[in-house]
């Protein structure tokens, strides 16, 4: 993987800071962004107890299919994105788990139990 954040993950901030969260929530507008690039999210889960943050998406986006973590911040206005190979987070070891499960089931079928 290259060490410099892919310019999808740049975008992704960029459009999502533009977005009115509060208005639409944060996966509408996050789901809405995604779109525009051709992105998926793999996960979005609330941080309870995390003083700066009070959720936090796991992304796919370009042709490279990069793992990105995209987080709320505590006040639901802002947001704040990391390449996976760029986060020391153990939640951006369970984004790239997340992606590598999608890449290799792209049909999206299911393995049996």
């Amino acid at each position: 993987m290259s060490k410099e954040v892919p310019l999808e993950v740049v975008q992704l901030e960029l459009l999502l800071s533009m977005e009115d969260l509060i208005a639409q929530g944060f996966e509408t507008a996050l789901r809405k962004v995604l779109q525009k690039l051709g992105g998926t999210v793999l996960f979005n889960r609330r941080l309870d107890g995390d003083p700066r943050f009070q959720r936090v998406a796991a992304v796919m986006v370009g042709p490279d299919f990069d793992a990105a973590l995209v987080f709320l911040d505590s006040s639901g206005t802002g947001v704040h994105v990391e390449h996976s190979c760029h986060s020391d987070r153990m939640i951006a070891r369970e984004a790239e788990k997340a992606r590598d499960r999608i890449m290799a089931n792209p049909a999206g079928e299911r393995a049996a139990p």
